[in-house]
């Protein structure tokens, strides 16, 4: 394949819209973005216009997945078809995926209940950690933690509110406490510092608790931690805890969408369909 065309990556967040080009072998190239989510037809004239200034290459479709809501997803469609005319593959979540090496199974209940964005953010670390049992932490807006075997089973996972919901749900529901700006402290003695470690301590007994589980029934995991609030918590994971030591990725979810688009291309040129 050839690194002259592109393809333009979608993750569509909660709290944010982030894009990126990627040459169909893998390269990343030369633009991407983030956006704060706001009015859908805020956002399309936004995207248009960023679109329309920084991308000068040729891209040749446009793939992504979602937990935003819909209109901000009509509203991403819409910009893509006025600046490139290409119409928004968007993924769902899989029973199972095998492409390239990479094997994944959906253990849900209900398969498609399970989040589009943590399943690709699982495939991406699958893909980046092959054979190696996992445990996926994604630090965003919510706090999620997922189990993955080293044979390749997603075993299931938690969800909780992020560090940033936490903190505004405090500031919120409480009249004197304010949204704090502390740092994490072995004995805090100031408000801000107290929530903070509060918080940040709700997050990683999340993850510990987690991870003690998890090594009892499928052995010593690797964590992978991924998310905006990463940079906060990843301190306090493996330096005087029960964790092993973690491992930092970046954009888990656009990976598992570029992954997913490899594989579909694959599929299409081999005459399977999508």
């Amino acid at each position: 394949m050839t690194g002259s065309l592109y393809w333009l990556l979608f993750d569509a967040g909660n709290s944010a819209l982030k894009w990126v080009l990627m040459t169909l072998d893998g390269r990343v190239g030369p633009a991407h973005g983030s956006m704060r989510n706001g009015h859908a037809g805020d956002m399309q004239a936004a995207l248009t216009a960023e679109w329309r200034e920084r991308v000068g290459v040729p891209v040749q479709a446009a793939f992504g997945c979602g937990v935003a809501a819909p209109a901000l997803m009509r509203a991403v469609e819409q910009a893509s078809q006025q600046v490139f005319a290409l119409p928004v593959h968007w993924f769902e979540t899989q029973l199972r995926f095998e492409h390239d090496g990479v094997l994944l199974h959906n253990g849900y209940r209900d398969a498609t209940q399970l989040g589009v964005d943590r399943w690709h953010a699982l495939l991406a670390a699958r893909a980046a950690y092959p054979d190696r049992a996992l445990v996926v932490v994604a630090a965003g807006t919510a706090t999620t933690v997922d189990g993955v075997t080293a044979a390749g089973a997603f075993i299931g996972g938690v969800i909780a509110p992020g560090v940033r919901l936490m903190l505004e749900s405090l500031a919120r529901g409480t009249a004197n406490l304010p949204y704090a700006n502390g740092r994490m402290a072995g004995f805090p003695l100031g408000t801000d510092d107290a929530i903070f470690t509060g918080v940040l301590g709700c997050q990683l007994g999340l993850i510990e608790r987690f991870v003690r589980l998890f090594r009892a029934e499928h052995g010593d995991p690797l964590v992978v931690l991924s998310g905006g609030h990463a940079v906060q918590l990843a301190p306090y994971i493996g330096a005087g805890t029960t964790l092993p030591a973690v491992a930092r990725e970046e954009n888990l979810v656009l990976r598992g969408v570029f992954l997913r688009a490899r594989a579909l291309t694959a599929a299409a040129d081999d005459g399977d369909g999508p």
